[in-house]
């Protein structure tokens, strides 16, 4: 049975209560952990895992690693014991999830204001590491890099300056065009389908965690913008996290 993906529902949940539905001893020494709800986010859409624990009385299992299968079972990976059928609380790491979901939303807001410069455009993959951050686009540089840089980083300026109340909403693919300047043909199917509107107006089809005010994302800095055989790539950091 799909695990039930609470941080599809909420901007802010760290914590939970859930059930331990399965406990599989893995060949490299960890324990995988079903769950019939969680609110650990896994891995996917350039987006890293959560960590934290799971408490079952005095028991905690510490998750390491977090990933969603295409039946939409989530696998929480990790150490420690807690015993399959019992009741336990989930405690997301804050700091990790603030981390990934700043830099997730930080991709966003670019898109954003490559929207509202009227670059002609369209988004494909992205990533949303500390390590490495940058959305990509199909389409060229039209004309200077550096100046285009300077635009997209003013233009970012300006929409985290106004700020924003994010909205979530659930809907079948076929309608999200109504809200959304590009659908991916490779949404994925394991999970419900949704998108977030970023300033009541900019759509995004997304499963990852989002800030609920742009304006909690901070300093957001285009360092580098570069195209290659028609691939743009728009690198950024966030104050404070990379």
């Amino acid at each position: 049975m799909a695990t039930e993906l609470l941080y599809l529902d909420d901007f802010d949940v760290l914590t939970a209560p859930a059930a331990v539905t399965a406990v599989t001893a893995l060949d490299d020494g960890r324990t995988d952990v079903e769950l019939d709800r969680t609110c650990f986010y896994p891995r996917g859409g350039g987006q890293d895992w959560d960590t934290g624990i799971i408490r079952a009385g005095d028991s905690v299992f510490t998750v390491e690693e977090v990933r969603l299968d295409e039946h939409g079972v989530v696998h929480h990976l990790g150490r420690g014991t807690v015993p399959e059928g019992a009741g336990v609380v989930l405690e997301v790491d804050a700091h990790r999830r603030a981390v990934n979901t700043r830099l997730h939303s930080a991709g966003h807001i670019v898109d954003l204001a490559v929207e509202r410069l009227g670059l002609p455009w369209v988004p494909g993959k992205g990533a949303h590491y500390p390590h490495m951050s940058f959305v990509e686009y199909n389409g060229e540089v039209p004309g200077d890099a550096e100046q285009t840089r300077r635009q997209i980083e003013a233009e970012v300026a300006q929409v985290i300056g106004e700020g924003s109340t994010n909205e979530i909403r659930f809907m079948p693919v076929a309608e999200m065009a109504e809200y959304c300047r590009h659908v991916p043909e490779n949404i994925p199917t394991n999970k419900p389908a949704r998108i977030v509107l970023y300033n009541r107006t900019f759509g995004v089809p997304c499963g990852g965690t989002h800030v609920r005010d742009v304006a909690d994302v901070g300093t957001l800095s285009i360092t580098k913008i570069k195209s290659k055989k028609g691939v743009t790539k728009v690198s950024y950091a966030v104050d404070g996290v990379n």
